[in-house]
């Protein structure tokens, strides 16, 4: 890495002495540039707040359309819920929106089973309406110019519940749209425009767009609350200090929506996931396979969002907001994550890797970060497993030693145990697996697949 822990600390050092973000900015900038090399991504913008200042907000190489800088528009894709969670709180405190009301008072309309479902299950996955992403009749409605959230409730209305409401959360994005089409029709705005009016505007964040009406491919809004809209690092900064400086809502307000624990399920919210650093809730979303991430911590006021146009990004995004969330929140040397040592090195081999974590993962004075290290080192296991099954294996061992308690970890062992014809070693992993998940039905299957007879 192209810096030391002594030349970080010293400059987070010289950030608490001189009160100076421009201290912090330099650390956290010199950390980012070096991860977006380790993980070969090409371009990245980023913005940090922190209270009423601005940390960074930049761009980092490029992306296919030209260098990055802090103007240049980026997807947010599903990290676009987090923009409908700050309108929805504003939308709730004024009175426009009632997140209680059952769907039978607000959709007259709506199936029998459907009519005690309180609006807010619809934003939290829990609603158990079926998903309707993954239906053909999704693609033709998507398709044509004039399709809209209407024409999505039409399809589910007449489909039975996924589940019952309460019992499980699944992501999913028809309740978006119907609550998405509640709120116009009560409202008489569409989403976007409610966005502008509750969020963007106050802000000044011009630049964040529903996209496809800035780019003219559909005339009609659908599902916007859930997806689509473009930010800049820029705007998001301006967004950051808006909400910090209460031109959007009172932030103990804010803050008590949408961390209420009614709201929440399975650490997923209004729109938002909920996480925890330093014994302060954060808010946020990732869209787009970590294209984008969002993070939000209302008491401290700290902000951060990281974007790219590359798919194959290796989570960056999650990466880099983690890190610098944590920095902000505990005043500490910021911390990148283990995957940009691994990602980084010229030894690839699966035997390298395992020393390089294992060392770092014993050192009680490491630098490097491990938040979802088990899904990195299961990612990198199985880009071996068709051609190199048994560094798959090393890789899959050594989440096993790392995270016995995790049963997907046993299963990706068994798959490389599997390959390498190992099938009695396959099974004792399968059985481990369903030993700490014995109600999953998939590894019941895999078990009873393979088992004797």
């Amino acid at each position: 890495m192209p810096v030391s822990l002594v030349t970080t600390l010293a400059l987070m050092s010289l950030t608490t002495a001189q009160g100076d973000t421009s201290n912090t900015a330099d650390a956290l900038r010199i950390e980012i540039e070096a991860m977006r090399a380790a993980y070969d991504v090409s371009g990245l913008a980023v913005s940090i707040v922190d209270g009423d200042a601005v940390v960074l907000s930049e761009g980092f190489g490029a992306y296919d359309s030209g260098l990055v800088s802090e103007r240049t528009q980026c997807g947010l894709f599903s990290a676009t819920k987090a923009l409908t969670a700050f309108t929805l709180a504003d939308l709730a405190e004024d009175g426009a929106i009632d997140l209680d009301a059952p769907l039978g008072s607000v959709l007259p309309d709506s199936p029998e089973d459907w009519r005690d479902i309180p609006l807010w299950r619809l934003y939290n996955h829990t609603s158990g309406i079926a998903m309707i992403v993954n239906q053909e009749a999704f693609g033709a409605i998507a398709e044509d110019p004039e399709g809209d959230n209407a024409a999505i409730y039409e399809v589910v209305r007449t489909q039975p519940l996924d589940f019952e409401p309460g019992a499980h959360s699944r992501y999913q994005q028809s309740g978006y749209a119907i609550a998405e089409m509640i709120a116009e029709a009560r409202l008489g705005q569409t989403w976007p425009a409610l966005v502008a009016h509750h969020l963007t505007g106050p802000a000044g964040a011009a630049d964040t767009v529903y996209g496809p009406l800035s780019d003219g491919s559909k005339t009609v809004p659908m599902i916007a609350s859930a997806g689509g809209y473009l930010t800049t690092a820029a705007d998001m900064a301006a967004l950051f200090q808006a909400l910090n400086a209460e031109r959007i809502m009172d932030r103990t307000a804010l803050t008590d929506r949408l961390s209420d624990p009614r709201y929440i399920q399975d650490g997923y919210g209004l729109g938002l996931i909920i996480n925890e650093v330093n014994g302060e809730v954060t808010l946020g979303h990732r869209g787009g396979g970590a294209r984008a991430n969002l993070r939000y911590a209302p008491n401290s006021g700290v902000g951060v969002m990281a974007c790219t146009d590359q798919v194959g990004n290796r989570e960056l995004t999650i990466h880099v907001a983690d890190m610098v969330m944590n920095a902000l929140l505990t005043g500490e040397a910021p911390r990148p994550h283990i995957a940009s040592l691994l990602y980084a090195s010229d030894d690839a081999t699966a035997g390298t890797l395992v020393r390089l974590f294992e060392a770092e993962w014993s050192d009680s004075d490491t630098r490097y970060g491990f938040g979802g290290a088990e899904a990195v080192i299961n990612a990198m296991g199985y880009d071996r497993l068709a051609d190199s099954p048994d560094e798959a294996r090393m890789l899959f061992e050594l989440n096993a030693r790392t995270y016995p308690d995790s049963a997907n970890v046993w299963d990706s062992l068994a798959d490389a145990q599997l390959a390498l014809g190992e099938d009695a070693a396959a099974l004792e992993s399968m059985r481990r697996a369903l030993d700490l998940q014995p109600g999953n039905p998939y590894f019941q299957g895999r078990v009873a697949e393979h088992a004797p007879d």
